[in-house]
């Protein structure tokens, strides 16, 4: 069986939700492989062995999360190379889609966004015009390389491995031409992530003033969505 590797979405060390949906695709289409980057992946493994995750690459080198996206794509490159994988995976936010466009033309493959949904072989499913059209698309060149959007498929749990592979990689001059001067933590409101939220509760002009935007907030809470 083939492996699909999937791109863990984490945050200091905590795996996002997207990543548990990225699994249970990647389950359709083969064996699920993720590819962790940065430290901190020894308390991840139970989380990523819990939704299928049959082997976790490792790249720790601290220094890969030190530049832009670049080192993050020579690791995914070099797996494409050596596994030969069925597909790769990756989240559909700024940063994976960034990625995702910079591996395909790095692998010389095809590339779909925004997909909803991924069949056993390989077709995508996306909603476009405002969700008024639907086009199922598939990639006839190189390895398939999909973004997948939050909340498109519920999570199921199906306990494997995990076994952890170390991988390594050498980052070229032009992959270090854009370094991190700085991260900013965004303060925790105890709601869920915007782009992981089942429900979003949002408001405008029409509380009739700022005082009132508290009556949002507090929908929100009651019905545990995002704001």
């Amino acid at each position: 069986m083939s492996e699909v590797l999937v791109l863990v979405d984490q945050s200091d060390g905590t795996v996002k939700k997207t990543t548990d949906e990225l699994l249970t695709l990647a389950r359709r289409m083969g064996e699920p492989s993720a590819v962790w980057i940065g430290p901190g992946v020894e308390g991840a493994r139970n989380r990523l062995a819990e939704y299928g995750a049959a082997k976790v690459y490792a790249a720790a080198d601290e220094e890969l999360l030190a530049y832009a996206v670049a080192p993050k794509v020579a690791v995914l490159a070099d797996l494409v190379a050596q596994a030969s994988p069925a597909a790769v995976l990756l989240p559909s936010t700024t940063e994976g889609k960034e990625i995702a466009a910079r591996l395909a033309v790095r692998t010389g493959s095809g590339l779909i966004t925004d997909a909803v949904d991924v069949t056993s072989d390989g077709v995508a499913e996306q909603h476009i015009f405002g969700g008024a059209t639907i086009v199922h698309s598939r990639v006839t060149t190189g390895t398939p390389v999909i973004t997948v959007r939050a909340n498109s498929v519920t999570p199921e749990p199906a306990p494997a491995a995990a076994e952890q592979v170390p991988v390594s990689v050498e980052l070229t001059d032009a992959d270090k031409a854009a370094r991190v001067s700085d991260r900013v933590v965004q303060e925790q409101s105890g709601r869920p992530e915007l782009t992981e939220a089942a429900v979003v509760v949002s408001g405008g002009r029409g509380v009739g003033g700022a005082e009132n935007f508290a009556l949002i907030e507090q929908l929100a809470d009651a019905l545990g969505g995002a704001v």
